[in-house]
């Protein structure tokens, strides 16, 4: 079992306050809570009925099956998530960074990360990829690795970016210097497991809906993504709204008087493709912007709340409703800072692992070395679809304390020196 360090009830008291936390967000949210979204699928799979479609993969809805009851209140299921999740969130920490300061610094980024909090209350499904994520790599260096695949299983399918994620999770782990014959036998026989789910999820997709597809939504977030003019919209705009006025999403009019991709049946996948060919130059920019916005931006993106949109013509930008309050605003400066502090400590670890071998030794015989897995594969989904802030802030949350595990290691390393 993961311990913890900071006295008997520590725990206890930290989940409460993020309960209180997560409640006053609530409160004062102007957007409404949306993980209701999954009710009608959750009924249906709760009833052992077909789901009718796979437009949204079915983790989010079972997630919310043992909430069902509590119809209209689904805000009962986020602060149950998001609670629960904070603290297996300080089981993480407490069992990784021994100094307290960096440990109140790792905390601190949980509680206090507004961006984070504002779309676990109002996303559909964030509070359930935070919770699953952090379920999963809890069990992980906790060494309980096939225990782990399971809630990452049900994270790839409530967030299919984590795919590759969950098949080179175990490849990663069957490469970590394990410390007996038992460990690296077992981890040797995970590397087939999530290839295997992989599968059995195509096959019953196939079986129930017609289509092997992992998510029906996959061709039109392409489309989205590598629409000529999705450069345009990030990082000021979201992408989605931006383009989906005057049809300027409009499969049929990006396919008129093309062949090519005609063997594929979906019309968004099929336009997604065609705009890559005709369009290298946006193609291009849309690249570059995806990078800068996954790897480097320290605003929130969009950045901007509210509804813009990319006129017909597509030469005018039209601005339509302006969300802008002193708590939206202010929420943005905190995560500028967190996230800006975030990605300075983040290249100084780097550094800190490339001239410091013997913390970098150390970094690789421990399973906290795969925390930064999920952020990186992140990124693939990131650059072939799209990105924005939503869509890579869980991941990027396992960096805290990989971070501070490193700096706790130097700080380790220079008191035995010193003593040395």
């Amino acid at each position: 079992m993961l311990k913890i360090i900071s006295g008997k009830y520590s725990i206890v008291l930290y989940g409460i306050a993020n309960f209180f936390v997560i409640f006053a967000v609530n409160l004062i949210s102007d957007l409404p809570v949306y993980v209701g979204n999954w009710e009608q699928k959750a009924s249906f799979i709760a009833s052992f009925q077909n789901p009718k479609d796979n437009f949204y993969p079915p983790g989010g809805a079972i997630m919310l099956i043992p909430f069902l009851g509590l119809k209209p209140h689904f805000e009962v299921a986020v602060f149950f998530y998001f609670t629960c999740s904070s603290i297996i969130y300080y089981m993480i920490c407490s069992s990784l960074i021994k100094n307290k300061f960096y440990f109140y610094v790792a905390l601190t980024s949980f509680t206090f990360n507004p961006y984070l909090l504002w779309l676990v209350n109002s996303s559909q499904d964030i509070v359930f990829e935070l919770f699953l994520l952090l379920s999963g790599f809890a069990l992980t260096i906790s060494k309980k690795y096939i225990l782990a695949l399971f809630p990452i299983y049900l994270l790839c399918l409530t967030r299919p970016q984590y795919w590759p994620c969950f098949l080179l999770l175990p490849i990663a782990i069957r490469f970590l210097e394990l410390k007996n014959k038992k460990e690296v036998k077992l981890a040797k026989k995970m590397v087939i497991i999530p290839f295997l789910f992989l599968l059995a999820t195509l096959s019953i997709n196939q079986l129930v809906f017609k289509s092997a597809a992992i998510a029906g939504e996959s061709g039109l977030t392409a489309h989205f993504g590598h629409n000529k003019n999705w450069y345009l919209s990030m990082p000021k705009f979201d992408s989605d709204v931006f383009l989906s006025t005057g049809g300027n999403m409009d499969a049929a009019k990006v396919l008129e008087g093309s062949s090519k991709f005609s063997f594929i049946n979906d019309l968004e996948l099929r336009a997604a493709l065609v705009s890559v060919i005709e369009n290298p130059k946006s193609l291009f920019l849309n690249t570059l912007q995806k990078v800068d916005t996954y790897f480097f931006a320290v605003q929130k993106n969009p950045q901007l709340s509210g509804e813009f949109f990319l006129a017909p013509d597509q030469k005018s930008i039209i601005l339509g409703t302006n969300r802008e309050s002193w708590t939206l605003l202010i929420g943005s400066a905190l995560y500028f800072v967190y996230r800006a502090l975030l990605l300075i400590f983040t290249i100084a670890s780097i550094t800190i692992l490339v001239i410091n071998p013997t913390i970098r030794k150390k970094l690789q015989n421990h399973p906290v070395v795969i925390f930064c897995i999920p952020y990186l594969t992140g990124s693939v989904a990131a650059i072939i679809f799209s990105t924005e802030t939503r869509l890579k802030i869980v991941s990027e949350l396992l960096l805290v304390p990989l971070v501070l595990y490193v700096f706790d290691l130097l700080k380790i390393n220079s008191q035995q020196a010193k003593l040395n």
